[in-house]
């Protein structure tokens, strides 16, 4: 099979169209959808880019890196939405998610909660780890883990319950999930949409 090659911007440029089109399938009612699949696209390359060890070869395939459902970026930028939309429920519901107070933290003894808070926890440790290789594979990794660890707090547990202390507990939980996974994309020098 002969190889084409391609120009950067030529697969920036599909990548946009491509996350357009993905996005516009799961979200046609997005108010800045074209500037949400340009987030989207050019992190999706990025992301793809530097998941990889620097010194091995891959494969770069268009169905792996806009997957919405795997390791990829587009995934972790939907998981920092997925928790955006959480907070914006919460503080629909009267919740102040700028100054939640003091918070019991016997609320959050559930195993995805634990797993969750573990991984925020090690994020400064990643990061160095990963500058003192000179591996950016190993943030993105652990974002993957955060998110996938997220996405199971979120299946595991009702946040926006009546008792006041627990959706405290539970929504700074998001709060701190939401906020690794933000400063990690903008260590990868990605965006993380608040809304997908």
């Amino acid at each position: 099979k002969r190889m084409r090659i391609c120009h950067l911007d030529e697969v920036l440029h599909r990548a946009i169209d491509k996350a357009y089109e993905i996005v516009n399938e799961k979200n046609p009612d997005l108010e800045n959808k074209e500037e949400v699949a340009k987030q989207v696209g050019i992190g999706a390359v990025v992301f793809n880019e530097l998941s990889n060890y620097r010194i091995k070869d891959y494969v770069f395939s268009w169905d792996k890196v806009l997957n919405f459902e795997g390791e990829t970026g587009p995934y972790v930028q939907y998981t920092h939405a997925r928790a955006s939309s959480v907070l914006r429920r919460a503080q629909d519901a009267g919740a102040d998610v700028e100054n939640l107070g003091s918070i019991d933290t016997a609320y959050l003894g559930s195993d995805s909660a634990y797993t969750l808070a573990k991984l925020i926890y090690r994020v400064p440790e990643v990061v160095i780890e990963a500058a003192e290789k000179y591996e950016p594979s190993i943030v993105t990794r652990h974002l993957v883990d955060i998110a996938q660890s997220f996405n199971k707090f979120y299946h595991d547990e009702h946040i926006l319950v009546d008792n006041e202390d627990e959706k405290v507990a539970k929504v700074a939980m998001v709060i701190a999930a939401q906020t690794a996974i933000r400063n990690g994309l903008d260590i990868l020098c990605m965006k993380a949409p608040e809304k997908m």
